[in-house]
């Protein structure tokens, strides 16, 4: 069994047809219908089926995928590492990134990278970061940036790029902003706008509530920190945000911010996460060394 008859496993299932495995690996039809056969006569048991011009995987041939996939997934993952280690001057890095610090930590971060390394193919994606989590489980993604608190992300590696600092927003014309010692019970007074229920921030505004036996009054539910940004600015209540995502508002002054009163939710931090069972590529490692130097210059 070599990798070939393993690819070939992997792509009859995706494409249920021996005539599109060929055509993706490059293959005639004849050498691809060759190492099935093979591949049957090796392990001496059905793995494929034919019907209706169709090829199917019998249930040992599904058994076989669920260890191909993950074969043929590493040995492409292992490839493009070793490649990437003939030079720092070419290749390319992907990050995905969840809201908070896609949008306000790593910009900064990735232009010095193209500064350092302008040869290279860069590209940082911005998703939920229940979404990311999955996709780097399923090793979809190699590198991703994550809000993590402690006791999180016990499959993954991670490198610290930011300590997290939830605070309270709202506009400076807010009564809020004349107030130095805020209690837990004025704030569930006043209309909450609200993150996703799967978002961080929402986390975060859930725990300081329960640990402080408050409950908040929901004014809204919204989806981009952006928009909850926008709408605090109007006036429109008040709502849990990343201190690092507010500064710039803070410093044109049209956003206010004050500390959270009471028992503290675990802030955790904005990290950098690579599965355990993964190496960085040299890009991806002096990327993380890049980022994590923003750390200790804090």
């Amino acid at each position: 069994m070599n990798i070939v008859k393993l690819q070939i496993i992997v792509l009859i299932e995706k494409y249920k047809k021996v005539t599109d495995v060929a055509a993706e690996m490059g293959l005639k039809q004849p050498t691809v219908s060759f190492h099935m056969k093979s591949l049957e006569a090796e392990l001496g048991t059905p793995l494929f089926q034919f019907r209706s011009g169709r090829v199917l995987l019998t249930d040992a041939g599904r058994t076989l995928y669920q260890y191909a996939a993950k074969i043929v997934a590493l040995t492409a993952e292992a490839e493009r590492s070793i490649k990437q280690y003939s030079s720092l001057s070419s290749g390319n890095l992907h990050l995905e990134a969840s809201y908070i610090p896609g949008t306000y930590l790593l910009p900064k971060t990735f232009a010095q990278f193209t500064l350092q390394y302008p040869d290279l193919d860069i590209s940082l994606s911005v998703q939920p970061e229940d979404v990311i989590r999955e996709r780097l489980r399923g090793r979809e993604i190699p590198l991703a940036a994550l809000h993590s608190a402690a006791g999180q992300d016990g499959s993954f590696h991670t490198q610290s790029i930011l300590r997290d600092e939830a605070v309270l927003v709202f506009a400076p014309s807010h009564p809020f902003a004349e107030i130095h010692d805020l209690t837990a019970e004025q704030l569930v007074l006043e209309p909450w706008l609200q993150h996703e229920p799967s978002s961080s921030l929402q986390r975060l505004a859930d725990q300081w509530a329960q640990r402080n036996g408050v409950k908040v009054w929901g004014h809204a539910v919204l989806n981009s920190p952006e928009a909850v940004k926008r709408i605090l600015r109007e006036g429109g209540g008040i709502a849990l945000f990343s201190k690092a995502g507010i500064m710039e508002e803070v410093a044109a002054g049209s956003l206010s911010y004050a500390e959270l009163p009471g028992v503290q939710p675990d802030h955790g931090d904005f990290v950098l996460a690579w599965r355990k069972d993964s190496a960085l590529t040299p890009l991806q490692q002096a990327f993380v060394n890049l980022a994590a130097q923003g750390v200790t210059e804090e």
